[in-house]
């Protein structure tokens, strides 16, 4: 069984994890410096690790932050949801004598290869601690948030939300007990909680007992999509981009509030580096750099809904609708997500004394025709959209630097 499954992890992740390899290789070439030994580039890529062990911060900051970087592992088990839970396989599986510990050592074998990139930072992370002698507790700290992350991905693919409670316990634990007399003890209190929770049986699981198949619900759409109306809301007006606002909420929830949270991010930056010029020359060339970006993080939602849409073409094919129908409404559909982020950036540009209304304005129209020029690579070139996003990206924030008016 978790030959099958890994084999259907690999085929369905293939395409996508190049992508994903794409992306980090771009980062770390960006973010390694040629002056920096080998160390310190391992350090700025696993600063977000090594924050934790910053001794300038308080136990509720530090509360916070664990609680983040277990969202953002649970974001990152859930947009995999579909490669990792093993397609129509388990629906076969469920109707043979596995036991729910077979089943869910399975499954976090499965994890553990989805989760390869966050291992290797935290392998990073913990070379840093032990290369530069810092107490065993913080490398204790480090495997815990490991090992925590694993129980919060796993309650969330078996939608056990309950089981977070005790993980937002021991985030609070290991947050007043840092640097203290008990921080060791608290650390291996900790680890030991959390490996038991991911090997003890009597943990319930989501299959069904063995020997019942497992049943699959009829798919729901949300709101007015799954109540009847008079008029077809499929054939209705607003039917299509109602049905690509349903994908990405229902479908892609958790891919669309990862890049949301990316967008917010990088535009609270912006923001902020905005207001440090204090409205001089560099401050309108950072809010064009920021909606690249914002627009190069959200492109990639193009290739999810083409897939999704590709998946029903079979029965789509049977109405009369025009061959790729979609596109049109899921370009509007991710546009409209960005908008808000575009508009915030202008409207700091603007506020700051750096650019004028209309100027804010021609920022705005650029940035969203630069989004649809990015759904191309994102939907004819699957293998090499991030490194063709990212060149196509760069020569938008030069010439729109140079020539806007």
């Amino acid at each position: 069984m978790l030959r099958y499954r890994l084999r259907w992890f690999a085929v369905a992740t293939a395409r996508l994890l190049l992508r994903r390899w794409q992306a980090v290789a771009l980062i770390i070439g960006l973010g390694t410096s040629a002056a920096t030994s080998a160390s310190g580039n391992i350090r700025i890529m696993t600063h977000p690790l090594l924050m934790l062990l910053a001794p300038e911060h308080g136990a509720i900051w530090r509360a916070g932050y664990l609680a983040a970087l277990l969202g953002f592992a649970a974001l990152w088990a859930g947009m995999q949801r579909v490669q990792i839970e093993g397609g129509a396989f388990m629906a076969f599986a469920g109707s043979l004598p596995f036991g729910a510990r077979q089943l869910r050592r399975v499954t976090l074998a499965v994890l553990l290869v989805a989760d390869g990139p966050l291992l290797l930072l935290v392998g990073g992370a913990l070379a840093v601690t032990i290369a530069h002698g810092d107490p065993a507790a913080h490398a204790l700290l480090l495997g815990d948030v490991m090992l925590l992350a694993l129980v919060t991905q796993m309650a969330v693919l078996e939608k056990r939300f309950n089981g977070l409670l005790p993980v937002a316990l021991a985030c609070c634990m290991m947050a007043c007990g840092f640097d203290t007399r008990a921080a060791l003890a608290i650390d291996l209190l900790v680890g030991m909680a959390a490996v038991a929770a991911l090997w003890l049986v009597s943990w319930p699981g989501p299959w069904p007992a063995p020997g019942k198949p497992a049943l699959r619900l009829p798919a729901r759409m949300p709101g007015r999509l799954n109540r009847p109306h008079r008029r077809s809301s499929a054939t209705g007006s607003f039917g299509p981009m109602r049905l690509s606002l349903a994908i990405l909420l229902r479908e892609r929830r958790n891919e669309l509030t990862g890049k949301a949270l990316i967008a917010g991010a990088i535009t609270a930056v912006a923001w902020s580096l905005v207001r440090i010029f204090d409205g001089d020359a560099r401050s309108f060339p950072t809010v064009l750099m920021a909606q690249g970006l914002v627009a190069l993080v959200v492109s990639g939602m193009f290739r999810s809904l083409d897939l999704t849409h590709c998946a029903s073409a079979a029965y789509t094919a049977a109405l009369p609708l025009a061959p790729r129908w979609w596109r049109m409404f899921d370009l509007a559909a991710v546009v409209a997500f960005c908008l808000p982020f575009f508009v915030v950036l202008a409207a700091a540009a603007w506020c700051m004394g750096a650019a004028t209304p209309v100027r804010g304005l021609a920022a705005i129209i650029a940035a969203s025709l630069l989004l649809c020029a990015l759904s191309v690579p994102q939907r004819y070139t699957e293998r090499h959209a991030v490194v063709l996003g990212t060149v196509m990206t760069g020569l938008w924030i030069a010439a729109v630097i140079k020539y806007l008016p």
